[in-house]
Order: structure tokens, then sequence, then C-alpha cells
């Protein structure tokens, strides 16, 4: 006969788990509510909001097929942009909704959270803190308080229902139930493909807290639940078994990842792989691991881009290293009686490796959002580790362990509510990145272009030249110039700024248009109408494009006649 373990049932403490769920809910819309004054930034919010000409079809026929069919923003991601459109057809163009529905999904995932961990082990008060760590921990500002982040938390809520459905698969397995994880499984992935490692994580699960592996007997240790006034008979099975059992989620993953890279291939991101060799995005990876602990520990100068650094230090490294092989070592020593220290590491390592940059998209060496989900592998190692060797050591005195945790949570809660303030518009938050990094070219653009649209052409020109200097062929400061120059006047100059841009990526809609512009206000229609339409080649839904077009042809006709 299989061998059988004890799971606490569901009904057990539901008020308790209610009423500790509304508090954090609560808690949350109090610390983010400031983030209602706040505004869109230049960065990822233009091309997902307030310059997505898409978005303007609301929930229609025509949205809903453009929603599932474009790859726009280097992405496969549906269920992102059905979110995005339902927002515009509630609120228009008003950034305090969308910027609710972000919180509103970051409350649910951190109640979520609560109520998976404390069914799944019965520990309500180690349960409690991890939520509490997700729920206020200042890494995770950034994709709550960004706007164009809705795919992070909107696939986290997805990922949550995953694995409550796969729970209770689990406790009673039906087919009805596999699909229902199947299916949430898939929901996640159309809103972000992070999730590809949920089949790991699934295996990660079934060795704790479900216990369903046969391979060895699990003796009565600390990952066991304790205090179970009923039970529920969970059968143990083989590995194999298991392995065969998450094949249908694997070929998902697999799915999902070739569209990513075709998604990603096509809009130009993975061209940054080429700047970077396999030597430094591994350097990269390695040192970036050990980054995101620190940063969990001590999260102070946060930034909304982290520029990949000029070198890496053989002593960094090293630490990195020795760090990453000292904690796997400490965690498979225990893991015999400290199930749960194998599967907190693993989370973290295993989620955090689609993002680390090995396949690098994008030119940043890291970024605090990747760490939203990552990190709750590590919180549970703290909660669950915390409170064992406190039992052990101080048994009388573990009762006490609320104070301590309380004050971690509430120095979280302080750092949270500073870090949200950087968010409220394109000044705030790419002055906080040039005052915590160096040489940091996303920030200098994104600076210069606040000062552009407030007229101070000086200083935005000054910024877009010191992004040059960081990073020569970025096209975006390049065109940022030529804006400068028409200006000005200076069409020449604007032209050769445009071409220099279009030198570097002839697919750039911009660029074209814009020196379509150029050309037009120098008498030029001819090389203007041929310009408007290369960008509509390069974006076909470029309004403005159209509508420059059709005002050069109108002219063009009349010198015709």
């Amino acid at each position: 006969m299989a061998e059988r373990i004890i799971v606490q049932k569901e009904g057990f403490g539901k008020y308790r788990e209610l009423f500790t769920c509304l508090f954090l809910m609560t808690a949350i819309l109090v610390i983010y509510w400031q983030v209602g004054r706040f505004g869109f930034i230049d960065l990822d919010d233009n091309s997902y909001v307030f310059e997505n000409p898409h978005l303007r079809s609301g929930i229609s026929l025509k949205g809903i097929l453009w929603a599932f069919t474009t790859t726009d923003a280097a992405n496969w991601h549906p269920l992102t942009w059905l979110s995005l459109l339902m927002d515009y057809s509630l609120y228009g163009m008003n950034p305090r909704g969308y910027h609710f529905t972000n919180v509103l999904s970051h409350m649910a995932n951190t109640a979520l959270l609560f109520i998976l961990l404390n069914r799944m082990t019965g520990k309500w008060a180690r349960s409690f803190f991890v939520a509490g760590l997700f729920a206020f921990h200042p890494l995770n500002v950034e994709s709550v308080a960004w706007v164009a982040e809705r795919k992070n938390v909107l696939s986290t809520f997805f990922w949550m229902l995953c694995i409550a459905s796969y729970r209770s698969y689990v406790r009673s397995p039906r087919i009805g139930r596999y699909l229902l994880a199947l299916f949430t499984f898939s929901l996640g992935l159309m809103a972000k493909p992070m999730l590809v490692t949920m089949p790991f994580v699934f295996l990660l699960l079934d060795y704790w807290p479900f216990m369903r592996l046969s391979a060895g007997k699990a003796g009565p240790g600390p990952c066991l639940p304790e205090n179970s006034h009923t039970e529920q008979e969970v059968e143990m099975t083989s590995v194999g078994r298991l392995l065969l059992e998450k094949v249908p989620f694997f070929l998902l993953s697999a799915l999902s990842g070739l569209i990513t890279l075709y998604a990603a291939q096509g809009g130009g991101a993975l061209k940054s792989a080429v700047l970077f060799p396999l030597q430094v995005r591994a350097a990269n990876a390695l040192a970036s691991y050990a980054e995101y602990l620190w940063k969990m520990a001590w999260p102070r100068d946060l930034a909304v881009f982290y520029p990949y650094p000029h070198a890496f230090p053989a002593g960094r490294l090293m630490a990195a290293g020795f760090l990453l092989a000292a904690v796997t070592v400490l965690v498979l020593w225990l893991a015999r009686r400290y199930r749960y220290l194998v599967v907190g590491w693993l989370w973290y390592l295993g989620t955090l490796a689609p993002v680390i940059g090995l396949v690098q998209v994008g030119h940043q060496s890291m970024a605090d959002r990747y760490a939203y989900v990552p990190l709750i592998g590590v919180f549970l190692m703290i909660s669950w580790g915390v409170y064992d060797l406190f039992s052990q050591v101080f048994p009388r005195g573990v009762r006490f362990l609320f104070l301590p945790a309380g004050a971690v949570v509430l120095a979280f809660m302080m750092g949270t509510v500073v870090q949200i303030r950087n968010w409220q518009n394109s000044a705030t938050i790419f002055g906080q990145a040039l005052r915590v990094t160096a040489d940091n070219h996303v920030a200098h653009n994104g600076i210069g272009v606040v000062f552009l649209r407030s007229g101070d052409l000086g200083r935005a020109a000054l910024h877009f030249r010191e992004a040059l200097r960081i990073r020569p062929d970025y096209k975006e400061a390049y065109n940022n110039l030529g804006i400068i120059s028409m200006k000005r006047g200076q069409f020449d100059a604007a032209l050769s700024q445009y071409g220099e841009a279009l030198r570097i990526d002839s697919s750039f809609a911009k660029a074209y248009n814009n020196r379509g512009v150029a050309f037009a206000c120098q008498g030029m229609i001819g090389e203007a109408v041929s310009s408007f339409r290369q960008a509509l080649r390069a974006d076909p839904d470029y309004g403005e494009a159209k509508d420059n077009l059709r005002k050069a042809l109108d002219v063009k006709n009349k010198t015709a006649q």
C-alpha cells in the first residue's frame, strides 16, 4: 500500500484567514493610494498606453483581434493588452484608473499568496510573514507603480490561480481539476511568458509541502503540517510519474518560449544579445543573482533602469559565486529535514532564470520587476527557517518572534512609501535613476524628454548628447536631437540626425515620420511623401504618419495642378 501523509483541510481557521487577507489588502491600498495622483512615464508607458492608437478600440472585436495577433512591444501577451483595452474603455487616458488596476492586482496576488501558503502548510504566522514581505517590499514597487508592468502583476495573478488549481488536483486527482490548472497556466502565459517555469515549480511543490515523492520516507520534520484537526490524504508517487504528469505543462512552456523568441526577434529586442557576448552575459547573470539578494536585504538606490557595467571585477564575481555556492551547499546539507529550504532556493534560482540575462532582451543588466515572483522563495526560506531556528535554540521565546518580524515588515513598508514617490512622473523616476546609477543612457534620454517637453531645449540637448556619449548607437537620442534641431529651424542638422537614427535601425518609424516633416518644412514634398510611406511600412498603424502623408499628398496634388 502506498504511503500516505496528512495535509490540513482548508476549512480550519478560515475566519482568521479572511481577516488576515483583509488586513493585508487594506494596508496595500493605504500605502499605494498616492499612485492615484501619478501620471504615465516616458518609458514603455508610451508604447503600451498613451501613444498606442490600438487602445482607442477599447473592448471591441477589432481590439480583441489586435490583442491576440500583435507582437507590439516585442511580446505576445494578449491578456495584458486586453486588460489595458478594458482600462481605456473605463478610464480613457486618465492614468489614475490604470494605476489602481495594478494596485488591485497586487492586492489580489498578496491575498492569494497568503491563502495558498496557509492552506498548503497550515502555518498561519509564517505564511502571514511571507505575504507581508511580498506585499510591502520596496523592490515590488516597480511592478505595481509602473503601468507598463501590468503584465507582471497580471501574470502573477494567474500564477497564483494555477497553483491553487494544481493544489486542488493534488488533493483530489480528477481530470477536470487538472484541466483547470492547465487552463490557468495558459492564461498566465498569455499575460507574460515568465510563467514558463511553472512546471518546475509544480515539481518543487510536490517535494514540499505536498510531499508526493515516494523516494525515501519523510519523517515528522518541520516540513509537515502540525496541529491538523482534520485530515486529507495525499497519495505519494514516483518521480517518473510526476514528470509524466507535467508533460502538457512543459509543452506549453516550450511553445510559449518559441513565440516569445519570435516576437522579441521581430521587435528587435534580441539585437542587444549581439552587443553582449556570452561570457559577459554569464558574468552579469552570476552577479545579478547575488545583487537581487542584496537588494532584498537592503533595498536602497533602486532605479527604473540599471545599465550594464563596463566591467565585472573579479572580486565581485568571486564573492557572488561563493555566496551562491555556500547557500546551495547549506540547503542540500539540510534538505533531508528542512525541505522548504530546497524549495525556496530552487524557486528563487529557477523562476529568475528566464530573465537573468543569459538570453539578453534589452540593454538592462537587471530589473527590480524581475524579482517580483522569485523572491517569494527566499521569503519562504527566511520565514520557515528563522522560526525553526528559534524553536530549537529558544523554544520558549519563539512566541515573541512577532516583534522582530513586525519590525522588519514595518521597515519595508516605510521604504515602500518612499520608493513609491519616485514614480510620480518621468522627471522623478529618471532623476532618481541618474542619482543612483552611473552612465545611464536611458535615464539621460528620459530626463532629456522631460526638458524637451517643457521647452528647455538647451538642457534637453545636453542630456541627449550624454546618452549618445554613453551609447553611440542609441537611436532614440539621435531622433530627439533631430526634434530639437527642427524646433530651432536647423533642418539640415535635423535630417542628419534622423539619418543617423535610421542608419542604426532602418525600421524606426518615428525617425522616418520626423524626417518627412523636416523635408516638408523645406518644401521637399516628394521626399516627405517617400519618408511618410516608409514610416507606414515600418508601422502600418502609425496614425501621425498617416495624417502627415495625407497632408503631403494634398500639397503635392495642388502643386501639380
